[in-house]
């Protein structure tokens, strides 16, 4: 426990690191700029996985190119998830053993719900393009990669019956200590926004997860409305 609680802080050092370092190398850009961005939506898996609420809130900063093209490292926290409800399982008792109906003898099957929230420290490195629309207004494109770790989460499961005791009705466990889940994601951000003249733009990006969550291969994908500020 005390390895994985000083690998867990090395990971979060480096990605600081690597933020800062991406700041000083700004100085070589006409102009920079501070961003703070939060922003809620919808995140899941991909394929039959439901969707969870998603947050995220994030400071970036803004290298200018020229007047169209920016660069923009940032870092923040991105709260993504999913659930499975409504699965379909095989019911056991107490003691392990299946159970069957005495009429037909078909397997007695049950609900399971399982559901997990995903919060990640996360690192976007998009790059944008400002097409002016009027006088301090511009329709801007991102996109770029991102890489992430994962710091907390909680996975929630009702209704499984090969659990002992009181946990075949309910149970939480945290996420990323489930055996066979990855802590490391990384993908492709997107966005498209409007920035209006005092400096605030309101958006719609995505996540397209690339790195698997899980030995499943699942991968997260999420969907926000943003709002983000410029000083």
């Amino acid at each position: 426990m005390q390895q994985q609680l000083h690998f867990h802080s090395f990971m979060r050092n480096r990605i600081i690191t690597l933020m800062l370092g991406l700041f000083i190398a700004a100085g070589c850009a006409t102009a920079q700029n501070l961003q703070f961005k939060f922003g809620g939506g919808l995140a899941s898996h991909y394929g039959t996985s439901e969707a969870v609420g998603a947050f995220k809130v994030g400071v970036g900063y803004e290298i200018e190119f020229d007047q169209h093209w920016t660069f923009t490292p940032g870092l923040a926290i991105y709260g993504k998830g999913w659930k499975d409800p409504n699965q379909s399982v095989y019911v056991f008792d107490e003691k392990g053993n299946q159970l069957f109906d005495e009429e037909t003898g078909e397997p007695i099957m049950g609900i399971m719900n399982r559901s997990a929230t995903q919060n990640y420290l996360q690192l976007p490195l998009l790059f944008s393009y400002y097409l002016r629309t009027g006088e301090s207004r511009y329709v801007v494109f991102s996109a770029g990669p991102y890489v992430a770790y994962g710091i907390t989460g909680k996975q929630k499961t009702k209704g499984d019956t090969e659990r002992p005791g009181a946990e075949r009705f309910y149970y939480e466990k945290k996420t990323f200590n489930e055996p066979g889940t990855h802590r490391f994601d990384a993908g492709i951000q997107a966005m498209v926004g409007y920035q209006f003249p005092m400096g605030m733009t309101l958006g719609i990006e995505a996540d397209f997860g690339l790195a698997k969550f899980n030995t499943a291969g699942r991968r997260n994908i999420s969907g926000l409305i943003s709002i983000g500020y410029k000083l």
